[in-house]
């Protein structure tokens, strides 16, 4: 209850009456509160029971997949196979011709030349490799095929080859 003092001036008034905005925004919050509890009680959904098995391991590594390491001393292998970075760049390149999945898995050592790694990962690259993966097997880096050591499965040198199946 004010009363103004003066003269009395022709035109609007030059406050704003904010009492009817508060009270429509309390009537808008009250009809939220109100209407929210029934809102979520529609949107629960039937969702099946929680599988707490873990999953199964994954199968043993396909014999087809291309694993490059790099060593700490900037040794290169393909599938734990030591080989000069010529002889890689042929492998590989032979071996993603006619692959639709044409993926190469990289494993590098913590302690690797980053220069290193990076170049390994261009030359896989160009070698026609799609999709490059980048692989952490160890803490202490990719591990080496002994020397004179052949991959499980794989043929052996000077061996005779294995009869066709009938």
């Amino acid at each position: 209850m004010g009363m103004s003092v003066g003269p009395k001036k022709a035109g609007g008034m030059d406050e704003i009456n904010v009492t009817p905005l508060i009270d429509v925004v309390l009537v808008l919050l009250i009809i939220f509160m109100v209407l929210t509890p029934v809102t979520v009680q529609k949107m629960a959904s039937n969702l099946p029971p929680v599988d707490d098995t873990p999953p199964d391991p994954p199968d043993e590594t396909p014999p087809d997949q291309l694993m490059v390491a790099v060593y700490q001393d900037g040794t290169l292998a393909l599938n734990l196979k030591v080989e000069t970075d010529d002889e890689l760049r042929k492998d590989i390149t032979n071996r993603l011709k006619g692959r639709a999945k044409k993926t190469v898995f990289l494993d590098a050592h913590p302690d690797a030349v980053y220069g290193r790694v990076v170049e390994v990962l261009d030359m896989v690259r160009q070698c026609g490799a799609e999709h490059v993966g980048f692989a952490d097997m160890k803490d202490a880096g990719p591990a080496k095929l002994a020397p004179g050591a052949v991959l499980p499965g794989a043929p052996v040198p000077g061996a005779p080859a294995a009869p066709a199946p009938g």
